[in-house]
């Protein structure tokens, strides 16, 4: 129960609803049930509506989403390039990069690698095959991006190694 429990007539109180509004940005509309002993007015419902502005953050982008290394012999090292944008309004720290565990493929890049807030910066990953075979594998680039799940940004690196 909030505010004042019982008033007299002419008298006021205050009410204070709150709500947790974090990792939840976007319109909304809440609506809290106030109960009366006010003949034919039991219930009032308040309406509050908005809007939540996103915090500002870090943010990730990287293109291309999709690297194709062509043939590679077993265990040949080859590179290929990102560009990973940071279209928020904070540092962006790119962290690690890594594929699924026991996976034949084997991804690393020089990291961290800091990205300025509307920033972009060059990441050369390099990718090595231990089984011949086709692959297509999805890399995770791990950071501190709000956009980004936990498990990292993901990418997919194909080819096939001999």
């Amino acid at each position: 129960m909030l505010g004042k429990h019982t008033l007299k007539p002419g008298e006021k109180t205050e009410l204070k609803a709150v709500f947790d509004t974090k990792n939840a940005p976007g319109p909304f509309e809440k609506i809290t049930t106030l109960q009366t002993d006010v003949p034919g007015q039991a219930e009032i419902e308040l309406v509050m509506t908005g809007t939540v502005r996103e915090a500002p953050g870090p943010k990730i982008a990287v293109a291309p989403r999709r690297l194709d290394f062509g043939v590679l012999k077993i265990n040949e090292k080859k590179k290929r390039t990102v560009t990973v944008t940071n279209p928020g309004e904070r540092p962006l720290a790119v962290t690690a990069v890594g594929v699924k565990q026991g996976s034949p493929v084997g991804v690393s890049a020089v990291l961290p690698v800091a990205v300025a807030a509307g920033q972009k910066a060059d990441i050369e990953l390099i990718v090595t095959v231990s089984q011949p075979g086709p692959f297509s594998e999805r890399v995770a680039i791990e950071s501190n991006a709000k956009n980004a799940p936990k498990t990292g940004f993901v990418i997919l690196v194909t080819g096939k190694a001999e």
